[in-house]
């Protein structure tokens, strides 16, 4: 019966920990789910545009900078790519009579962000700021490392200094000081989403992800796969059952035999005798 308990308990804990790990994260609305040059990588040659994808479309009047190694920035306007199908749907929860309800987003809006030119071999980071469909601020950035030949700015070029559009800015200040009360919950370190619970209409919001920044949920698949050890441990050093077949009838073959050579021997004696 414990025997039974145990392999019931594993199956449990392992299908547990695959549910974790399988769900991966979810995201608050709006999220940048790719990027060209991808976030950490290399780009060897100069090129002219980079490219992020997020689940929506950002407002005209979302603000977008790329900034070079010694703190130049390099980008020009940035305009409305076209749309792709993602190679992996994206999960985003919505929080609908208070449960969250996942949905599924299989479409990438991008942003083509032209640069206008590669100053020098370094690192270059991409910000971004904007504002989802039901009001949610989208806040982050990427960073890259550019390692080909630096280009000159063109004759014409002058470096922007502006910032977001005051109408940006005071769309997300109205979302965030709403009569409910706010609810901030950690996201990756490409972006930032704080909301507030829904009165009527339901409204997106970011749940804890997998990324390094929240450790429950890494903690959770550590603890289940460490039970899952444990019992697997403790049922492979279970001593095997004792045998329980009656011994036979005493005696030592062994010494049976010997006598029988000792008395083949003793004839052969015996013979060389008479």
């Amino acid at each position: 019966m414990t025997r039974w308990l145990a392999r019931l308990l594993i199956a449990v804990l392992c299908l547990g920990t695959t549910t974790v790990l399988l769900e991966g994260p979810a995201f608050a609305h709006g999220q940048l789910v790719e990027s060209d040059p991808e976030k950490g990588g290399t780009l060897a040659e100069a090129r002219q545009t980079l490219t992020l994808w997020f689940t929506e479309a950002p407002p005209r009047n979302a603000h977008f900078t790329v900034t070079g190694p010694g703190g130049e920035r390099v980008e020009r306007q940035w305009l409305t790519g076209a749309t792709k199908r993602l190679d992996e749907p994206v999960t985003e929860l919505f929080l609908i009579d208070g449960k969250w309800e996942p949905r599924l987003y299989h479409e990438g809006y991008s942003v083509e962000l032209p640069v206008a030119y590669w100053p020098k071999v370094g690192e270059y980071t991409v910000e971004y700021l904007s504002i989802a469909s039901d009001g949610e601020e989208v806040k982050g950035k990427l960073e890259f490392t550019y390692a080909g030949k630096p280009t000159k700015a063109p004759a014409d070029w002058t470096e922007p200094t502006g910032g977001p559009d005051p109408g940006l800015l005071a769309a997300i200040e109205a979302a965030h000081s709403q009569d409910s009360q706010p609810v901030t919950l950690p996201t990756t370190d490409t972006q930032t989403v704080t909301t507030a619970a829904p009165s009527v209409a339901p409204s997106p919001v970011a749940a804890p992800d997998t990324g390094d920044d929240s450790p429950l949920v890494w903690l959770i698949p550590v603890v289940l796969g460490a039970g899952v050890v444990v019992l697997l441990a403790r049922a492979m050093r279970r001593p095997p059952a004792k045998n329980t077949k009656k011994p036979g009838k005493p005696g030592n073959p062994g010494k049976s035999a010997r006598s029988g050579g000792a008395g083949k021997a003793g004839g052969k004696v015996g013979a060389k005798k008479r």
